[in-house]
């Protein structure tokens, strides 16, 4: 009798035999280990608490230092309004990156698309363009690019990593040759400029808005990616395209998927970016893919250790955004932001490949 491939809760697959013994997809079930004592169950119960909750610990402590060492700067509302509406750019940015990561997919055009949504968003609006229309176009940009993105990977099957450097470089060359090193100013409406203002008289219940519409982002992508089927059909082609297709997830069409949502949502980070700065600036949008992925990384050693997910990924940039307001209000800010990001990149790296291989 043939053993059969069943789809579990959170997106694993197992088989079963024909004696009805559970086989994980990686290999046979081991032996069972006879019952730790008492100390031996309380220290492994313990350590996944640490291991979800250590970065925003690291981030409470890093607030409470840096509070007492400038307490004149850094705790204050004005850096804390800045702080919040600045991020909230990059944690979109941070998500269009995690949406194909979910799939096994790396992305590197976020930022490149990011920049190229806001510029194109800007010139619509300075051309005339009705703001709906101008910011739908914005995130169609985002969401060409992203399919194209998948239909590289898929139909010719070409690097994710070699696609997405090269479609980043494209847009880029586009994006200098259409505006030739201009920033756009002219038509970007005070409405919209408002909306992305972090002062006082621009706030929602003491927040910039921008960071509301951040959080609704958050939480759609949160939902999407772990209670629904098609998040866990993601999860189960980043997890193996093999046992995928077992189980008749059309993995090619999942990945394109990934790709023209996590597209689309860096249109929505552009058109933030727009909001925020009140510019179209080609140049911007590169500087953000590093910390993006940073931030994924990072966020995949806290609250769901081993895995990329959103809440990590959102603790994890504003980890990253309150440790480099510190460092420069201490007088080192000179290259500390590539430095800390970089360093912050390869310890998520580290850290959730360590914490995969502990799950698995």
């Amino acid at each position: 009798m043939t053993d059969h491939l069943i789809e579990e809760p959170g997106g694993s697959f197992a088989a079963s035999g024909p004696a009805g013994r559970g086989i994980e997809a990686g290999g046979a079930t081991p032996p069972a280990s006879p019952a730790p004592d008492g100390g031996a169950a309380r220290g492994r119960s313990v350590w996944p608490m640490l291991e979800r909750d250590a970065l925003v610990g690291l981030l409470a402590v890093v607030v409470i230092v840096m509070s007492l060492a400038k307490p004149d700067l850094y705790p204050t509302a004005a850096n804390f309004r800045a702080t919040m509406a600045s991020q909230a750019v990059l944690a979109v940015c941070a998500l269009a990156a995690l949406v194909p990561l979910v799939a096994g997919q790396f992305d590197l055009s976020s930022g490149a698309v990011l920049g190229a949504s806001a510029v194109g968003a800007a010139s619509a609006l300075g051309r005339g363009v009705p703001l709906p229309l101008a910011l739908l176009g914005a995130v169609g940009i985002g969401a060409t690019v992203g399919v194209t993105n998948g239909l590289l990977v898929t139909r010719l099957s070409i690097n994710p990593l070699i696609v997405t450097l090269g479609t980043a470089s494209v847009v880029r060359g586009l994006l200098d040759r259409y505006v030739g090193g201009k920033v756009l100013l002219e038509g970007i409406p005070t409405s919209l400029t408002r909306y992305g203002s972090a002062l006082p008289e621009n706030l929602w219940i003491g927040l910039p808005r921008v960071v509301f519409l951040m959080a609704l982002t958050a939480c759609a992508v949160w939902y999407l990616v772990e209670h629904t089927p098609f998040g866990r059909s993601l999860a189960a082609v980043g997890a193996s395209p093999a046992a995928a297709r077992l189980v008749g997830v059309r993995v090619e069409r999942r990945t394109i998927a990934a790709f023209t949502l996590g597209g689309a949502l860096a249109g929505v980070a552009g058109v933030l970016q727009l909001a925020y700065s009140g510019q179209g600036n080609p140049a911007v949008g590169p500087n953000f893919t590093l910390p993006a992925l940073a931030a994924v990384f990072l966020g995949a050693s806290a609250i769901r250790p081993g895995r990329t997910n959103v809440g990590g990924t959102i603790v994890a940039i504003y980890f990253l955004a309150a440790t480099i307001s510190g460092l420069n209000f201490l007088g080192l800010g000179r290259g500390v932001e590539p430095l800390f990001n970089g360093f912050a990149l390869l310890t998520g790296v580290g850290l959730s490949s360590v914490l995969a291989r502990r799950r698995r």
